[in-house]
């Protein structure tokens, strides 16, 4: 079916062949099923190159999804830590960590007004005794847990901006001769992030009924 945004999606793809023409020549992985957060396996080559982008490129194409697709959040595969360490600057990072913490602390301070006017507005009901108390105290300690993240996350933000970084990227500051050891640190510090992530994804996950 044709786009209904040809404009949009013909300067996207020139987005994308200009994008291929300035990043270095890499081979593409196979396909595979996307996962929340994919490992690439870059410690394992053979001879680690001193170029930090030589190995990893910024997107993956896949046959299955349009070429404009890769610049829009909702279409693109997420990018993973490795990627991001070695293909962006760090003030880039610092500036992508403080967005997000920001976006996510408005959207936690939204629902934590949201609970503090259903806490008053149950306080009133129990005090004429439409309510009761337990209700009110269960209601109370759920305010209370949003309150607590949002201060947490308001002080990360906060010490994400005042942090102070060089320019460049991460493979810039290291010394060339601990590249093939950088990066294999960086490996592992990427397959320990989506063990947490897998984790949390199975704590959380609905117990499967006995038989």
């Amino acid at each position: 079916m044709q786009s209904p945004f040809p404009l949009r999606r013909r300067f996207g793809e020139f987005l994308v062949r200009l994008g291929h023409r300035l990043a270095p020549a890499a081979e593409s992985p196979p396909d595979r099923p996307a996962v929340l957060v994919k490992v690439p396996l870059s410690s394992q080559s053979g001879g680690a190159s001193a170029d930090p982008m030589a190995s990893q490129p910024l997107a993956e194409s896949r046959v299955s999804v349009p070429p404009a697709a890769l610049f829009s959040p909702a279409s693109r595969e997420p990018l993973t830590v490795e990627a991001a360490v070695l293909s962006r600057s760090m003030a880039l990072l610092k500036r992508e960590a403080a967005d997000s913490l920001a976006a996510l602390g408005a959207a936690h301070a939204l629902v934590t007004s949201a609970r503090l006017s259903q806490v008053q507005h149950l306080r009133e009901q129990v005090e004429r005794g439409a309510a009761t108390g337990d209700a009110l105290a269960a209601l109370a300690a759920d305010y209370q847990g949003w309150q607590n993240d949002q201060v947490r996350l308001f002080d990360a933000m906060a010490l994400v901006i005042r942090m102070s970084v060089p320019s460049g990227t991460t493979l810039e500051l290291v010394d060339p001769q601990l590249h093939e050891q950088a990066r294999a640190h960086l490996a592992s510090l990427s397959a320990e992030y989506q063990r947490g992530l897998l984790l949390e994804q199975f704590r959380d996950a609905p117990s499967a009924p006995e038989a």
